[in-house]
């Protein structure tokens, strides 16, 4: 079932559920998840989403702020204060404001517009970004891009995150790389080519969707016309949020109170030795599902 594309059998419903967008959610992890990207076809109508029009009246209302919003092209972004203004609030100079004019000049000379975290001010990305995460142990954000054809935004690149691509108009190339021994966590650009052996094809077309595990290489061109793209992203949690979750839960623990009643009267050695006894007794009784949830709740409360 490598890279097949899974068709819709239903009628198009408000995309809320992981189901409207990989269909079968028990194949979707066995087969793919955090294993090789793959390509469905969702049963949902994806141009409701979000309206190129509607990206355009966002900026041109004049409240959206830095860090909702970027511009990029060929893989540099755009200063910040070159696409930003000064507005008065409240008698206060706030800096960091969309500039409109400046970033319509950036996309029409061949700029992508990036939304980021689109769910936190736009109320059906919301909703989506609601109704997917609770299919998901980790943190969900949403970033929608608008992009002139023809066209790279940015260069080839991983991110520290699995990623869901939603092609909600125009057209885009992409080229990814399957997952090997080389790949990594790190959310950075990726040196070199992608090897022929690991490298897919495939253009999107509205309705289209995307999946890439983590440490995917991925980069993409907009094809025939403006595109419009949103990519939700999964954080899951990392080793330190495990680790801070197990610490925080040792240091609440009466086994660990017991050793810092009395740590100054017993020497560090002892003192060394009766920790890790207690950490070894405390995580024998630790429940992991416990633990997860935890760290779940810390990726998602900390963005």
């Amino acid at each position: 079932m490598t890279n097949r594309t899974v068709e819709a059998t239903a009628q198009p419903t408000t995309p809320l559920r992981l189901e409207d967008f990989v269909g079968d959610v028990d194949d979707f992890f066995t087969e793919y998840w955090a294993r090789e990207p793959a390509f469905f076809r969702a049963q949902a109508d994806l141009t409701t989403l979000i309206s190129e029009q509607e990206m355009w009246d966002e900026l041109e209302c004049g409240l959206l702020s830095r860090p909702y919003f970027t511009v990029f092209d060929h893989g540099t972004r755009a200063a910040i204060s070159d696409i930003t203004t000064t507005r008065t609030v409240v008698g206060r100079e706030l800096q960091g404001y969309a500039d409109p004019v400046r970033i319509r000049q950036r996309f029409d000379a061949g700029g992508t517009l990036k939304f980021s975290q689109a769910e936190h001010w736009h109320p059906r990305i919301r909703t989506l970004v609601k109704g997917l995460e609770p299919r998901f142990h980790g943190g969900l954000e949403a970033f929608v891009f608008l992009s002139p054809p023809d066209r790279t935004a940015m260069s080839a690149h991983t991110d520290g995150a699995h990623v869901l691509i939603l092609q909600v108009s125009g057209t885009k190339d992409w080229v990814l790389g399957r997952l090997d021994g080389t790949s990594h966590s790190d959310s950075t650009l990726h040196e070199g080519e992608i090897p022929p052996e690991l490298r897919i094809e495939r253009t999107l077309q509205p309705g289209d969707v995307l999946y890439m595990p983590h440490g995917c290489p991925h980069y993409a061109t907009a094809r025939n016309g403006n595109s419009i793209h949103v990519a939700i992203t999964i954080e899951e949690p990392s080793s330190v949020d495990l680790a801070s979750v197990y610490l925080a839960g040792l240091l609440g623990d009466r086994r660990y109170d017991a050793i810092f009643a009395n740590h100054h009267t017993e020497g560090t050695l002892a003192t060394i030795q009766r920790l890790r006894s207690a950490l070894g007794s405390f995580l024998a009784d630790s429940d992991s599902s416990k633990v997860l949830d935890k760290a779940v709740n810390l990726r998602r409360t900390h963005r």
